[in-house]
């Protein structure tokens, strides 16, 4: 989550079937929007988003064992964080937080307008 508006950058859970559940709404580094799930969806397939200069900004695998990669930027291009499957960066606008126990199906982030 984008600490200082509250816009839910990324969420992953999983579904009772084990797929990914996926909610996004992707800036690339110039804080320009560059790919939304539109909600809470299942990517069976896994996923991978690049932006338009060909910056990977999120590669979920569809092996559940597999390394998850990333750059999340909010939308003044400011990175929150990063990782390369291995090692993770948080920056300081970055704030995370835990659903409740009713699970990722239930949730859907409220984005503040722009």
């Amino acid at each position: 989550m984008d600490s200082p508006s509250g816009e839910v950058i990324l969420n992953i859970g999983l579904g009772a079937d084990g797929c990914f559940l996926i909610c996004f709404h992707l800036y690339d580094s110039s804080g320009c929007p560059t790919a939304e799930s539109g909600g809470i969806s299942p990517f069976p397939d896994g996923v991978r988003i690049d932006s338009s200069d060909g910056e990977l900004l999120l590669d979920l695998p569809a092996e559940l064992d597999a390394n998850i990669q990333y750059h999340l930027y909010n939308r003044s291009g400011e990175l929150l964080t990063s990782s390369d499957g291995v090692c993770t960066r948080i920056g300081p606008c970055l704030r995370m937080e835990a659903l409740p126990r009713r699970g990722a199906t239930s949730y859907y982030p409220h984005r503040r307008p722009a």
